[in-house]
């Protein structure tokens, strides 16, 4: 008898990346006024997020406060970011979305990202137990197996799957999250809540990588899957 596998995405899709930066950059701000006598810089951060700088954030905000940093010092600003123990809560629609699920389907997670960071993260939220599999695209051997490297959905299936199953992946980032599960013969579903400021908003949608369908709630999948 044929199933359904549902493998979702975790940030910004179960939950508000954006909560998780926030609290990272306090926590950031924290040790840098106690080991370098540097006040405001996690409202810094907030405010190069907000203008989309994702990559160079934490070295922009370092130098506005202290030009003459050395590599140590920035190094231990990102350890205080991802070492912290954050305070997340799911988005209401994700919450029920995992417990209407949880008997209808076989349930995933695949997420990128630094390993031990997105391991919080999944702890915080309190989710593990949902979830049959998950994946952590990092552990797989680094950076190279993020998505939309192959390796994760391929886990996915071997892990979760049977003959005749139909495999749905939901995620927010059309760049990377949709191209493999397209290509493998998954429906992909995009949620895109438009009150929510998600972390990659100017994302572009990569070549394969179009969804083949955008809810605004996670309370509509039954409703596009046909269920």
């Amino acid at each position: 008898m044929s199933g359904l596998v549902l493998v979702f995405d975790l940030d910004d899709t179960l939950y508000p990346e954006r909560q998780f930066a926030l609290s990272g950059f306090e926590a950031a701000g924290r040790w840098a006024a106690a080991e370098l006598g540097i006040q405001g810089l996690a409202a810094d951060m907030t405010r190069f997020l907000d203008d989309g700088h994702l990559g160079q954030l934490f070295r922009m905000a370092l130098a506005g406060k202290m030009p003459e940093h050395q590599p140590e010092h920035l190094a231990s600003l990102l350890e205080a970011y991802r070492d912290h123990e954050p305070d997340l809560a799911l988005f209401d629609d994700a919450h029920w979305a995992l417990a209407h699920f949880a008997g209808q389907a076989k349930l995933g997670l695949i997420t990128d990202g630094t390993h031990r960071v997105q391991a919080k993260k999944v702890e915080a939220l309190g989710i593990a137990p949902h979830f049959r599999e998950i994946v952590f695209t990092d552990a797989l051997g680094g950076r190279a197996f993020s998505k939309p490297h192959p390796r994760s959905y391929e886990l996915v299936e071997a892990t979760l799957g049977a003959a005749g199953d139909r495999f749905v992946y939901i995620g927010d980032n059309p760049s990377k999250d949709f191209i493999v599960p397209n290509a493998r013969g998954w429906t992909s579903v995009m949620v895109h809540r438009p009150e929510h400021r998600r972390i990659h908003a100017g994302a572009q949608t990569a070549a394969g990588g179009a969804p083949h369908h955008t809810i605004a709630s996670l309370t509509e999948l039954p409703a596009v899957l046909g269920l």
